[in-house]
């Protein structure tokens, strides 16, 4: 399981990384999100390529180069306030809001059924 930020995290990986724990997932970045310097190494067709069971993205438009990386995941979760993102075309789930607000409350409800 990956959970991955990008550009709409605005540098705050705080809500990306705390639902990667409550998943036991790791984290995950975009391109531009590593460039940035708000993490380390990025998920692209000039980075790393997964292909977890799962994978997160969140604040992640969903550029070519970044699908490059990620598309071979089973199952494919974006999170991203723009409707029209590119994302949007290849995930199997889709949530339309603010991943500042989504993020937490996911993590939340995960750990009340772990917990």
């Amino acid at each position: 399981m990956v959970v991955a930020g990008g550009r709409g995290t605005d540098g705050d990986f705080g809500p990306v990384e705390d639902l990667a724990d409550a998943l036991g997932a790791a984290v995950g970045a975009s391109r531009d999100a590593a460039f940035e310097g708000w993490w380390d190494s990025y998920v692209g067709q000039t980075g790393v390529t997964i292909a977890p069971r799962l994978y997160i993205g969140a604040g992640i438009s969903g550029a070519p180069h970044h699908r490059g990386g990620m598309q071979a995941s089973q199952v494919i979760v974006a999170v991203n306030s723009d409707p029209e993102a590119p994302i949007f075309e290849i995930c199997d789930f889709a949530v339309v809001g603010q991943l500042a607000d989504v993020l937490p409350q996911a993590a939340a409800e995960i750990r009340k059924h772990k917990g």
